[in-house]
């Protein structure tokens, strides 16, 4: 085993190690969120800009294609315009010079508010467009307004159409936004990690009393936590607390049958020392010749005495095992009178007058094992026998919807203080026997007491003004067998 000095190393060794789940939490949140702006800010420079220019471009050619497909006249594209936000211009290709073309399609522009100063459409261009009937595409840029317009051009019927869109510097524009972003969401971020710290504490602290709560209990202090929030980790606090009832009351009880083992093994010690004593003491009496005739017949009842604690030792190992039971349906009634038939003879010896109430129906069968139930009632009357101090035994029945009653009881000398419970311990004897040809062990009231449990049944022992009483309710249900935690 470890001294308490490496454990105490070992401690500080894992805490060194082991890094606090909150520290772990706020850490990943924090990356998680720096790296979101991150990626937010390499989009917003890198991609945006194409993203808005092909959403641009779109726009002038979906336009274009409608006028291709629709009337041209100047109501439809005064609809256009102002459905899609776009500026549309005519011009007729009369054989006018290059110059007075571009200059009536700058003063159409500028008619509708679209001041350029950097528009031409060339003679190539213009070319172009009559020969292939398909739009071409231009961005005139405006220098140091920092903005460019985008328009298609088409010629239909001799017409030069001319559909545009102011387009802005979106590379500047998306720089100064990240600046913005920068710093407003550099703001965002220490109150983010603050809120993150402050929420995952009130996770985690819970987490923190388990742990001292676990350490308790390692340390076989079963203690519980009061602080149950409702969510999950309130249903581990439930399940701790749980555990910690269960491992208190399984300490309790081992510690009780490591106790009752003791005392077992005193008992048993002393039960086959007595024997093996006179066994001894009369044989070396027999070798040195000091026999008066009695010694051999002493010998004689003392290894049948040794015999009886054998058996006696074996039926209770064997109850405790739990051995699987045999069980039928039986008639307890019937099982009760060949345990007065076999017990006639030493009722007779004894003088014992056995008064037993008689039940004027007979009763229900009862599913039991019928030779440990007939060991049960031997046992119970044999004790009666032994320690009756009137010469009187008292036995009853009685039948409920649930089960059927037996009671036997005799006049005792034990007072009236006495701990009831000390009857079912093994080797205990609870009288001296008047009669010591009828001294017993002190196993049969364990037995008695297996037996019962074994099959679901219930046992009580009352002392009632001097009257020592054993009541069994035998149930007529089936019950699961008695689980006894057994010291291994």
């Amino acid at each position: 085993m470890r001294s308490s000095q490496q454990k105490e190393e070992l401690g500080i060794s894992l805490k060194k190690k082991t890094r606090k789940i909150s520290t772990t939490l706020t850490l990943t949140f924090s990356l998680i969120i720096i790296a979101s702006f991150f990626v937010m800010f390499i989009f917003n420079t890198m991609i945006v800009p194409y993203y808005y220019n092909a959403k641009m471009e779109h726009k002038v050619t979906s336009v274009m294609e409608m006028i291709q497909q629709s009337s041209s006249s100047e109501e439809q594209l005064e609809r256009l315009e102002n459905e899609h936000q776009v500026t549309i211009t005519t011009q007729p290709i009369d054989g006018a010079s290059l110059d007075d073309f571009n200059e009536a399609l700058t003063l159409n522009l500028n008619r509708k508010k679209v001041a350029l100063n950097r528009f031409w459409v060339t003679q190539e261009t213009l070319d172009q467009l009559r020969q292939t009937a398909r739009p071409i595409q231009r961005s005139f840029d405006q220098g140091k307004q920092k903005s460019s317009f985008l328009v298609e051009m088409m010629v239909i019927d001799d017409t030069f159409y001319l559909v545009g869109v102011s387009t802005v510097n979106f590379s500047e524009t998306a720089a100064l936004i990240n600046s913005f972003n920068l710093i407003s969401l550099s703001l965002t971020l220490i109150l983010i990690i603050f809120l993150i710290y402050v929420s995952v504490r009130k996770i985690t602290d819970p987490l923190v009393e388990l742990k001292k709560v676990a350490e308790e209990i390692t340390a076989l202090t079963f203690v519980t936590t009061e602080n149950i929030p409702a969510n999950e980790i309130g249903e581990l606090a439930v399940s701790i607390n749980k555990m910690s009832h269960a491992l208190a009351t399984y300490q309790k009880n081992l510690l009780a049958k490591n106790d009752q083992l003791k005392q077992f093994t005193a008992d048993l010690t002393h039960e086959l020392k007595t024997p093996i004593a006179l066994i001894k003491a009369y044989g070396s009496g027999i070798e040195d010749g000091l026999d008066d005739g009695t010694y051999l017949t002493i010998i004689l009842q003392q290894a049948q005495r040794l015999n009886e604690i054998v058996d006696q030792m074996l039926d209770y190992a064997k109850l405790e095992q739990q051995q699987t039971l045999q069980k039928v349906p039986i008639q307890l009634s019937e099982i009760w009178q060949q345990t007065l038939r076999d017990q006639e003879s030493l009722l007779e010896k004894e003088m014992i007058l056995l008064l037993e109430a008689q039940t004027d129906t007979s009763m229900s069968l009862i599913e039991a094992d019928p030779l440990l139930i007939k060991r049960t009632f031997d046992n119970l009357l044999t004790n009666s026998i032994k320690y009756t101090t009137d010469k009187e035994i008292q036995v009853s029945w009685r039948e409920t919807n649930d089960f059927i009653e037996f009671s036997i009881s005799n006049q005792t000398s034990l007072p009236s203080d006495f701990d009831i419970e000390k009857l079912w311990e093994a080797f205990y004897v609870h009288e001296k026997s008047r009669n010591k040809n009828l001294s017993g062990t002190g196993l049969g009231l364990s037995i008695v007491q297996s037996i019962m449990n074994e099959h679901g049944f219930d046992i009580e022992a009352r002392l009632v003004h001097k009257t020592l009483i054993f009541n069994l309710h035998f149930n007529k249900k089936a019950k699961a067998a008695f689980f006894d935690e057994r010291v291994v």
